[in-house]
């Protein structure tokens, strides 16, 4: 089983021929024979789809309006 992106769902169930799967997130967990006849794409295990963390480090260009 992989997970997947559903195309515009990000919760809820998607009942397909094959059963019904939960979405969470826009995440579908289906078997790989199923989701990818559908053209949704596959998430990776090194495929970053959550936002990255701010860092809580300043710009340069912010620190040098702060100094004026």
């Amino acid at each position: 089983m992989a997970i997947f992106l559903h195309p515009f769902l990000t919760r809820g169930v998607v009942r397909l021929p094959n059963g019904a799967f939960p979405i969470s997130r826009g995440r579908v967990e289906l078997p790989d024979d199923v989701g990818e006849p559908l053209g949704w794409r596959k998430l990776e295990d090194d495929d970053s789809t959550e936002p990255q963390a701010v860092s809580p480090r300043r710009s340069s260009a912010a620190s040098s309006i702060d100094q004026r």
